[in-house]
Order: structure tokens, then sequence, then C-alpha cells
């Protein structure tokens, strides 16, 4: 009886320090901009040069939704640039992302091997056309 009770106690534990390794891992490797007040798009691209603050609430809304995810290191075969970017900050702090230059669904977080998926890419697309990001852009 006490075994059964050893081992029943050890398996509780166990779980709970998966569920909580993982609950971390997936909070650690968030990207969550919700927090910003402000979005500025950067698209130097041939003989374009648009630098431009967001100031439709609807469409920061928009962005932030479909920019909000849970970062993973990949090496995948997208073209990103930093020259294309979508910058979230609150003054204090910002997240970049640059999307692909491409059709692919994913963006690339600052300059670091880490990506998110775009949840709906002609969203994303949508809304930054209006402000003269075109893309594919390759």
């Amino acid at each position: 009886m006490k075994i059964k009770i050893l081992v029943s106690g050890i398996c509780a534990v166990t779980i709970i320090l998966v569920v909580s390794v993982v609950i971390i891992t997936r909070m650690k490797n968030s990207v969550d901009p919700s927090f910003a007040t402000e979005v500025n798009l950067k698209y130097y691209y041939v003989d374009n040069e648009i630098d431009v603050k967001i100031a439709d609430t609807d469409d920061i809304q928009k962005l932030k939704e479909n920019l909000k995810g849970v970062s993973y290191k990949d090496s995948p075969s997208c073209g990103f640039d930093l020259n294309i970017s979508i910058t979230f900050s609150d003054g204090e702090k910002s997240i970049t992302l640059c999307p692909a230059c491409d059709d692919c669904w994913k963006a690339r977080v600052g300059d670091s091997n880490k990506y998110i998926d775009i949840k709906d890419r002609r969203v994303f697309e949508s809304i930054v056309a209006k402000y003269g990001m075109m893309f594919p852009c390759v």
C-alpha cells in the first residue's frame, strides 16, 4: 500500500513539473505586442523608403492580434530584413518583427533566429498596404 502511494506521489510531482516547465517555456517565448501604444512600419525596399507611425487604432489592434504568438527557433528559407519591419513600442520597451519578404506566413523576431507565425497573412498585407508596404518584396 505504501509503495502505491509513493508511486502515485512521484507520478503527480512529475506531471506537475512537466506542466510547469511547458508553461514557463511558453511564457518565456511568447511574443505579445499587446503592451504597445505605438506601431511603426519601416519599408526600405529598392527606391521606396517608408517610415510611418500607424495612427488608426483599428489597424494597430489587428496587427497586434495577427502578430502575437509563441516564438520558436528555425531556419526557414523565407527572406527577412530589418529594413522591412514592424516595431511595437510603449516608449520603454519594444518588439521588432520582420515579416517574410515572400509569401511565407512567418515573421522573424528582430535580428534573432526566432520566428512566429503570422496568423492571417492576407489581413496583415491588407493593413500594411494602406501605408505603402507591398508584398512580396524579394
